[in-house]
């Protein structure tokens, strides 16, 4: 079945400057080792896994992975899928506010502004 994949520089002020991440916004249905087999073809640092959440109050899921195998927490994959996630419609701040669920728990974000001045962390 056909997915959608998005490459991003995280943390960058121009394309390439940044840290790669790739993304594949609608997850539902790949196992573990489809994810890591894309992660491996990805060739980046992290691919992350966009999912609906399972856990009360968070905003959706995801599952990240290095080429090697599947990471509990990064950064960069964490701040960059949340842009992700707010520019594809899957999830809006609420009172400025994302909930990412992943592998160690609940992760709150804090967004401000909106467009190129959006600010996540």
């Amino acid at each position: 079945m056909p997915r959608r994949y998005l490459q991003l520089d995280v943390f960058a002020h121009r394309p390439g400057a940044g840290n790669p991440l790739g993304v594949i916004p609608d997850a539902e249905g790949l196992d573990a080792a489809t994810m890591q087999a894309i992660a491996r073809w990805t060739r980046l640092p992290e691919t992350t896994f966009v999912f609906p959440p399972t856990q009360a109050g968070a905003s959706y899921r995801i599952r990240m992975f290095s080429p090697q195998r599947e990471v509990p927490f990064a950064g960069h994959p964490s701040v960059g899928t949340a842009h992700v996630v707010m520019q594809a419609g899957i999830a809006a701040p609420v009172d400025g506010m994302l909930w990412q669920e992943g592998a160690t728990g609940v992760l709150p974000l804090a967004v401000t502004g909106s467009g190129r001045e959006r600010r996540i962390a």
